[in-house]
């Protein structure tokens, strides 16, 4: 054999430092599967903490808009223009509120009567139980809302949730048309506006009901406009003498400006999964079909503020409210002389007519899967300080991977504080 020639193994050690190795191509890939997996686990990391971060956000921006939603029309229950307060009995304000009655001489449809509406039934609470159960019934007439949107407990899509309150509210939303007897008495059968009564804010029409009132009268009778500022009274045993302008005599169009508005919680189908139900605040007003205000909303806890006949106050659930004893009620709204209707008696369900607040408790989650666990404890303050997991909830539904949060406000009704 000839001799290695020198230049040909340069030429090869050359070659072989120009590669890798086996070794060194195993330690490569093996450094590279660490980074990828180091990769995966801060996007698996990242995607989990921005699931979390938008749930609790959702939460947050659910509860700021219920509170905010419900306040409108909780704190202008029982407003009467004027008449909120008996302007002519101020030494029974210190034995709680003397609000005055409203006499209709129509037949409404909204849950309230005929004759004399006792301020009781501008406010309602309903307590419901683990069965669907409600106290006092959701039927209830006076005061309850008599459509029939709001639905029996169950755990199916369209059905209420178990354990979880319903209220119903009533109050006036329109700036009001005012009388002008400088341009012509008012009688038994008409009276005369400022301004026409067929435009803003009367905007009246033949067949509606508007509520005429002062500091001392509030009635509810059926209208039409009449030539030119005119208004003709269409019901037969009603008089507006009375109505004038030195005596700021304010008309609203009933039919079109009184609301009677409810809340309860509901059960709807998912969106994003048709499996799946989700639990959401449901609103109704005036009888219509009922309104998602937000969804996520497993808990729905009411109490209200009352005055006593003494003066003292307290926080009570609807049912508490409807049967506490008429002794503890506040003085009777005071009817007014003229119209020879018996003075009222208090009884049961009276202590509505002194709620000052209600106090909202919320238990609200992230509506789609946030976490990683199913068992997400939280605090539900109406169930006490102890931390509850999500298998304990009333409502049977499936609990998903969530976080939850209970969220408080307290909300005064404008018209019940002095």
């Amino acid at each position: 054999m000839g001799t290695i020639n020198k230049n040909h193994l340069q030429h090869l050690a050359k070659y072989r430092t120009n590669g890798f190795s086996l070794i060194e191509m195993m330690i490569a890939v093996v450094i590279g599967l660490f980074m990828l997996a180091s990769l995966v686990s801060l996007f698996t990391n990242f995607s989990s903490m921005n699931r979390a971060q938008s749930g609790l956000a959702r939460i947050q921006e659910n509860g700021r808009f219920i509170a905010a939603r419900m306040k409108i029309d909780i704190e202008n229950v029982g407003f009467q223009p004027c008449a909120t307060v008996s302007m002519d009995s101020p030494q029974l304000i210190n034995r709680g509120f003397a609000k005055r009655p409203i006499i209709n001489f129509t037949n409404l449809s909204n849950g309230l009567p005929t004759g004399v509406i006792d301020p009781q039934y501008f406010i309602q609470g309903h307590e419901c139980n683990g069965s669907g159960t409600c106290s006092p019934a959701l039927g209830i007439f006076p005061g309850g809302d008599p459509t029939e949107f709001i639905p029996e407990a169950g755990t199916t899509v369209g059905s209420r949730a178990y354990k979880t309150d319903v209220l119903t509210v009533r109050y006036l939303a329109s700036e009001p048309a005012y009388v002008d007897d400088s341009i012509s008495p008012s009688t038994t059968s008409q009276f005369t506006l400022s301004q026409s009564a067929t435009t803003y804010p009367l905007s009246l029409e033949s067949g509606n009901k508007v509520l005429v009132a002062n500091c001392h009268n509030s009635i509810i009778i059926n209208a039409q406009p009449g030539n030119g500022s005119k208004v003709v009274v269409t019901s037969p045993d009603a008089s507006v003498t009375w109505a004038s302008k030195p005596n700021f005599t304010s008309v609203y169009n009933f039919t079109k400006q009184f609301k009677t508005v409810s809340y309860y919680v509901g059960f709807k189908q998912s969106p994003e999964n048709q499996s799946s139900i989700i639990s959401s605040l449901f609103r109704i007003e005036n009888g219509n079909t009922p309104q998602e205000v937000v969804a996520g909303v497993e808990r729905f806890d009411l109490t209200y503020g009352v005055q006593f006949v003494d003066g003292t106050m307290a926080y009570l659930t609807a049912d508490q409210v409807q049967n506490a004893a008429i002794s503890t009620c506040t003085v009777e709204p005071i009817v007014p002389p003229d119209f020879g209707i018996p003075p009222l008696a208090n009884g049961i369900g009276c202590l509505w007519r002194s709620v000052f607040a209600v106090k909202l408790n919320v238990l609200l989650n992230t509506v789609y899967n946030s976490s990683t666990s199913d068992s997400e404890k939280f605090v539900y303050s109406s169930d006490g300080p102890a931390e509850q997991l999500p298998n304990s909830l009333p409502s049977e539904i499936d609990a998903g991977r969530m976080y939850r949060k209970e969220f408080t406000k307290t909300i005064a009704l404008k018209s019940n504080n002095l």
